[in-house]
């Protein structure tokens, strides 16, 4: 029952502006402000809301006791999905609607990219997670291609004002916006001097109206990708001062327009905000596949070149193989982006064709959290218009020490493994695994039945505008059901390392063993999932968990429960999800190959890190070679960290150590990677999401020292 004492204290907590993990819950939401406290005070409420009235009481207790985690439990109670991949052509295609009215279909850049944040904005208040851009290179270009013919137009028109000439302007507007071999950077000059030579126009003249065209969208599109970036950093969509968790995919289109988009994209990132600051959202994540952007041959003559010469290659095999590596300028300097490989077994879809105009609709995209949707037992197989539904996670090392408190095997906080069989043990646990995941399936099946009771005007931006595919087919009245079968339902898991640790006395990072146990830890979790998939013929799967703010309470509470346990329990933090944790000492090749194991079973969602010493920027060609190995060990969604540090005071951005080496400022911006997102100070996280952050090796400077 609600703790009414407990309520209280919270609140008070609140309004007082303590700093505690109660106001850090979320990096992304400013505390101490009015509306700020306004969001805590209702998430407290309706968290112990939905507790008392609208969960099973069995699920009530484990989330309490801490067995089990029910994300975003404080959206419970309005029935709201996680999260949404859009279809941006089909919004913008006839226009949208919002509230107050119908938004017409851009036509230029510059209003593309404004849209697409102001989509991402609105949609934000109908949904408690993320939302993604599956394909913005592609959705992009179509607004690059409007500004070119814009531009050729108005040069055109200029010209002949200029010139005396007797024309009409529809005359030449068919010239322009009919003719389809006039196109951005790839114009047919001859065919449009024939049409152009009865005005009077030279071909000298034509020629330079085309290539003015070109560098004016250029520059149109380098403001377009700036203002985005600027408008998801400070478009608030929720109380305490929250920009949209906004993700977007790129990578894969290579018509000229797509190109120009990336390219603007990835110098703005690198540009930085107003005072040189890295850029928070949106995570770019970039689609890394075979003969569109990447090839063996184009990375071994990366790998025998300077960094330097990389600019001046224009023959590469593969024709975006010069935005891969402008990614990894980029990722260097900003953090982002982040990387997806499209070619690993189970991210190819059998539609896909490179010929194919719509082939983004067939190749997965992530949110930059790390949630994945793709495969759909009820329809296509895409990521385009679907999004998770729920997810709940299991408390592992919880789950481990009670299997040994039961088995007296754990004892005064000492546990004794030499009076047991060490396969009994895992037998036992795995028998665990299963049932606790068959309650997180049911609990999930249980919020599934409760969200489908929601009608289409709860959700009118999603649902009128088709964000969720399906919606559109909805009266205001209508289940959501149809639309909501096509989402996912996923089982995630916390401390997996420290679960390893208390029942066989080493991690996966330490021992071959463990590395196999915890791989059929996760396939119990799957087989499951598998089982309430068929069973109910919903999209069930497995989530390698981003836990932030859960991370802390699960170990607090475990802690509290079992006492200090040496290398389970000592810790602030439980590791997340399957990875080896962030203190150990490994290589970067034998953090990814441990990782990439857990990926083909995690299709939930999944990503892995690796932590890099010193100025990346500094060494490319290292980075390339990181890259490269996670594609070639089955990662599905990598990245890289690294310090990203900036002084307050002058701005000067690089690796700190502790003052400002250009005006002895001690007040510094360190900008981080919490989950899958950055957060700019370090002050703002939780503290067992600090905690872990002191404690992260580099796992790229030990590679260095031991090759």
């Amino acid at each position: 029952m609600t703790n009414t004492k407990n309520i209280s204290k919270e609140i008070s907590s609140i309004i007082s502006v303590e700093n505690n993990d109660l106001k850090n819950e979320n990096a992304n939401m400013s505390g101490d402000t009015p509306s700020g406290k306004m969001m805590k005070f209702a998430s407290i409420t309706s968290k112990e809301y939905a507790l008392d009235n609208l969960l099973d009481k069995h699920h009530a207790d484990l989330h309490r006791k801490s067995l089990i985690h029910i994300h975003d439990l404080d959206y419970y109670a309005t029935k709201s999905a996680t999260c949404v991949q859009y279809n941006l052509d089909e919004i913008f295609k006839d226009g949208f609607y919002t509230r107050n009215g119908h938004i017409r279909e851009p036509k230029s850049i510059a209003v593309y990219a404004e849209l697409a944040a102001i989509v991402f904005q609105t949609a934000q208040n109908e949904m408690h997670g993320g939302q993604a851009i599956p394909a913005f290179d592609y959705f992009m270009a179509k607004g690059v291609a409007k500004s070119f013919k814009k531009r050729l137009y108005e040069n055109i028109i200029s010209y002949l004002e200029i010139s005396d000439s007797i024309f009409t302007e529809q005359d030449i507007k068919e010239i322009v916006y009919q003719n389809e071999l006039i196109s951005f950077n790839n114009t047919k000059v001859e065919n449009l001097k024939k049409l152009l030579i009865k005005y009077g126009i030279s071909s000298k003249i034509v020629n330079k109206l085309i290539l003015n065209a070109n560098k004016k969208v250029e520059s149109d599109t380098d403001q377009a990708m700036e203002g985005f970036i600027y408008n998801l950093n400070t478009q608030h969509s929720r109380g305490g001062n929250q920009v949209v968790f906004s993700s977007i995919n790129i990578g894969t289109d290579t018509s000229d327009e797509g190109r120009q988009v990336i390219k603007s994209l990835f110098k703005a990132l690198r540009n930085g905000l107003g005072n040189g600051e890295t850029s928070i959202f949106p995570i770019v994540i970039f689609k890394v596949k075979e003969g569109i952007n990447f090839s063996t041959k184009d990375k071994k003559r990366a790998d025998s070149l300077s960094q330097s010469e990389w600019d001046n290659v224009k023959d590469w095999e593969s024709k975006n193989f010069d935005l891969f590596l402008d990614a990894l300028k980029t990722t260097s300097t900003r953090l982002f982006p982040n990387f997806m490989f499209l070619d690993q077994p189970y991210n190819k879809h059998e539609k896909w064709n490179e010929n194919d105009d719509n082939r983004w609709m067939y190749e997965p995209a992530t949110m930059g959290c790390r949630t994945r949707v793709f495969e759909n037992i009820r329809g296509e197989k895409t990521s385009v218009g679907r999004g998770n539904l729920s997810f709940t996670s299991l408390n592992l090392p919880y789950i481990a020490l009670e299997l040994l408190e039961e088995k007296e095997l754990l004892v005064n906080n000492f546990i004794n493994l030499e009076t047991t069989s060490r396969e009994k043990i895992k037998a036992d646990f795995l028998t665990k695994v299963n049932q606790f995941s068959n309650v997180v399936c049911q609990q999930m099946y249980n919020r599934f039945k409760f969200q489908i009771s929601a009608v289409a005007k709860e959700f009118p931006f999603l649902m009128r505008n088709n964000v969720l595919t399906g919606g559109q087919l909805l009266t205001s009245g209508d289940s959501v059901e149809s639309v909501f079968v096509n989402g996912t339902l996923t089982i995630g898991f916390v401390g997996l390392a420290e679960c390893l640790k208390a029942l066989l006395g080493y991690h996966h990072g330490e021992s071959e063993e463990a590395q196999e146990f915890g791989l059929e830890v996760v396939r119990e979790m799957n087989k499951v999932s598998e089982l309430w998939k068929e069973k109910t013929h919903l999209n069930f799967g497995v989530i390698a968990t981003p836990a932030e703010s859960v991370a802390g309470r699960m170990a607090k509470i475990t802690r509290s429960r079992f006492g200090s346990i040496n290398e389970v329990t000592t810790r602030d933090y439980f590791t997340n999800s399957n990875h080896i944790p962030v203190y150990y000492n490994l290589s970067a090749y034998q953090k990814i190959q441990k990782e990439a194991a857990y990926h083909s079973i995690t299709l939930g969602g999944n990503i892995s890190y690796i932590e890099l010493d010193g100025e990346a920027k500094k060494n490319l060609h290292a980075i390339l070679s990181v890259i490269d190995y996670m594609k070639s060990s089955g990662i599905n969604y990598g990245s890289l960290n690294h310090p990203v540090d900036r002084c307050k005071k002058c701005h000067y951005t690089s690796l700190i150590q502790i003052d400002c080496p250009k005006c002895g400022n001690n007040d510094i911006s360190r900008t981080r990677r919490i989950t899958g997102y950055l957060v700019g100070d370090l002050d703002g996280w939780n503290s067992g999401k600090q905690a872990e952050e002191k404690e992260r090796v580099k796992h790229l400077k030990q590679e260095n020292e031991n090759s």
